[in-house]
C-alpha cells in the first residue's frame, strides 16, 4: 500500500544504474494519485494515545477517535475527538496533503486545527522501518514544540491496527508517545443496528 510510493519518494528512479525494479516502481507510482500514500488510514479508528516522561512515568492517557477520508487526488481529511482522563473533549479537523514534485518525489504535509485554538503543522516523508515496512514519518519544529513521529497500519479488516510512535520536546520537556487504534466497522446505510 505505501510500498508503491517508496521509489518515487527516494528519487532512486532517476539515478543512473537504478535497478529495473526501482524504475518500474517509480513508473507505477507516477500513475497513482499522490493521496494513495495515506490510503491505509481511510476509515474510523478508536484507541488510546499515551505520553510518558523520559523516565518512563505515564503523564497522560487520551481516548481517541479519528475518521480519515480521501476527498480528491491529493487530499485526505481527518476529524479527531480526544477525551482526557477528566472527560474533557478536544476536537480537531485537519488535512493530509500529498503532492508530486517535478522530480517525482512526494511532498507530504499535515495540518490540524483544534477546538482549543491550537494549530499543528507537520511535514512528512516515507521511510523504511527496521522490518522493511513503509511508514509515514512526520516532523515539526517551532520555538515551543519539536516533534517527530512515525505512523503505520498493520493488519487488515477488523484486525487492522494504526500505531503512532514518537517523541516531542515541549517547552524543554521531553515526552515519549505511543498511540494504538483499532479500525471501527461502519454501519451501512439502511442498517437497523
Amino acid at each position: 500500500r505505501l510500498t508503491w510510493a517508496v521509489a518515487a519518494a527516494s528519487g532512486s528512479a532517476g539515478v543512473v544504474g537504478a535497478s529495473t525494479l526501482e524504475a518500474e516502481a517509480a513508473k507505477l507510482a507516477s500513475n497513482n494519485p499522490p493521496v494513495d500514500v495515506f490510503a491505509d488510514l481511510n476509515g474510523r479508528w478508536q484507541g488510546e494515545f499515551v505520553g510518558y516522561s523520559a523516565e518512563g512515568k505515564e503523564l497522560y492517557r487520551i481516548s481517541v477517535e479519528q475518521h480519515y477520508r480521501t476527498i480528491d487526488s491529493t487530499t485526505q481529511l481527518v476529524e479527531i475527538i480526544d477525551r482526557d482522563a477528566e472527560g474533557r473533549v478536544t476536537t480537531g479537523k485537519g488535512r493530509n496533503v500529498a503532492t508530486r514534485r517535478a522530480d517525482g518525489t512526494l511532498e507530504l504535509t499535515c495540518r490540524v486545527e483544534k477546538s482549543n485554538g491550537e494549530t499543528v503543522e507537520h511535514r512528512g516523508a516515507l521511510v523504511a522501518a527496521a522490518d522493511g515496512s513503509q511508514q509515514l514519518m512526520w516532523f515539526s519544529s517551532t520555538p515551543s514544540r519539536r516533534e517527530v513521529f512515525r505512523e503505520h497500519v498493520h493488519g487488515s479488516g477488523a484486525g487492522a491496527v494504526y500505531e503512532i510512535h514518537g517523541t516531542g520536546m515541549y517547552d524543554g520537556t521531553l515526552i515519549v508517545m505511543h498511540g494504538a487504534y483499532r479500525r471501527v466497522a461502519t454501519r451501512s446505510k439502511g442498517s437497523k443496528r
